[in-house]
């Protein structure tokens, strides 16, 4: 971009006259770390030049103008379907724009000293009092009742001899109990803000979802391999003709070979399975039934086993490392929003009873999700500490 036309630009943003496509070639240009000192030499050219206002109230609508024409922008690249190369381009888009809204306060207080500086400051307290979002962590109890806690920023490496465990690089690998010991059980526990890989005696490996549990045997016995699942997990099994992998979660029961599925059992009541590779016979109660890939078994209303063809992506991103949602009730997107970033949710009043499709970056920040199921869904958030309070907005608004 060149110097004149960026000089341009950037001037008709401040003074709040950039389009939405404006706004997005500087986006691209500020998508750097290695921008940040031209954004601020940028700003405080402007800023000798024009003569702008500087009360409070003036940097408080230039900040919200600038803020909602971003927003803006950002709709016009959600697509009902989004491919996750479009995903990550969005939330580059984000990261560059709370950059430069925040290099901007910091330019005016420090260029404009008649600026009143708590106006100021609570901005920057409300941009950077941020929730951040869940990250590789469990906590492991082993049958003879030790306990094991997991955290990325601290455990790389663990071993323990005892169990047959080793923890490298985010994922944990069990080994599992010599054959001459009684078969015990243990549990793996993935509070909310949370998720963790575990690879099983047998080499099948499982991702668990936050706010989840997975119970699993010190070591498989001959005939089967057999674990259960309170929550989400998603299964990659190891093939073993001799000894099908099953999997039991409340009533529901999973029996496979080899194949690769997901589990999501938050309510006994929203039991589902989404079948990616392979084949699995599931059985509730008397009802027996076999899936392909691509399918979504689920229980309906009435209490019987139902199938139905899916997006599988909806069932694997959250293990990637977003959301992607498709066709699904605000309930549920609020769900996971709840489990990743460790929310307490309260709804106020009664929310809109459509279905909504779209995708997030589960690394962003709590402030970027609301903004974007706020423009989506039209809702309001009111944020105090862990509690999320969610309404719909007022339509004179």
């Amino acid at each position: 971009m060149e110097k004149k036309n960026l000089n341009n630009l950037f001037e008709d943003f401040i003074a709040n006259r950039c389009s939405p496509e404006d706004i997005e070639q500087l986006m691209q240009h500020f998508d750097s770390p290695t921008s940040l000192d031209n954004l601020r030499n940028l700003i405080e050219q402007q800023l000798a030049v024009q003569q702008f206002e500087t009360s409070p109230q003036a940097v408080g609508s230039i900040v919200c103008a600038v803020d909602k024409k971003m927003a803006m922008t950002m709709l016009k690249y959600q697509a009902v379907e989004k491919q996750k190369r479009k995903t990550q381009r969005i939330w580059r888009f984000v990261s560059a724009a709370a950059a430069l809204i925040l290099c901007i306060l910091a330019v005016l207080w420090q260029y404009k000293p008649a600026i009143q500086k708590d106006t100021i400051q609570q901005a920057e307290k409300t941009r950077t009092q941020e929730i951040r979002p869940g990250k590789n962590q469990a906590r492991l109890t082993l049958y003879n009742g030790e306990k094991l806690n997991f955290d990325q920023q601290g455990t790389d490496n663990k071993k323990n001899s005892t169990a047959n465990l080793n923890y490298d690089n985010g994922k944990l690998v069990y080994g599992g109990s010599p054959v001459e010991e009684t078969i015990q059980w243990n549990v793996l526990e993935v509070p909310k803000a949370g998720t963790f890989e575990i690879q099983l005696p047998d080499g099948s490996t499982v991702w668990v979802n936050a706010n989840s549990k997975l119970y699993f045997p010190n070591r498989f016995p001959a005939n089967e391999r057999s674990v259960k699942v309170e929550g989400e997990a998603f299964f990659k099994v190891q093939k073993d003709k001799k000894r099908p992998f099953k999997v039991q979660t409340g009533d529901l029961n999973i029996s496979v070979l080899g194949t690769s599925f997901n589990v999501r059992a938050y309510q006994t009541k929203h039991i589902s399975t989404t079948l990616i590779e392979g084949s699995v016979q599931l059985t509730y109660h008397d009802q027996r039934i076999i899936m392909t890939p691509g399918e979504k078994a689920f229980i309906d209303a009435k209490n019987k086993l139902q199938i139905q063809a899916v997006d599988i992506e909806g069932a694997t991103a959250w293990k990637e490392g977003y959301f992607y949602f498709k066709d699904e009730s605000l309930g549920k997107i609020l769900q996971d929003v709840s489990n990743w970033y460790d929310l307490k949710v309260s709804i106020a009043g009664n929310l809109p009873g459509g279905r909504y499709s779209g995708s997030m970056d589960r690394n962003s920040n709590l402030s970027g999700v609301l903004k974007m199921l706020s423009t989506v869904a039209n809702l309001d958030f009111i944020l105090d500490g862990n509690h999320l309070t969610v309404k719909s907005k007022n339509k004179n608004n």
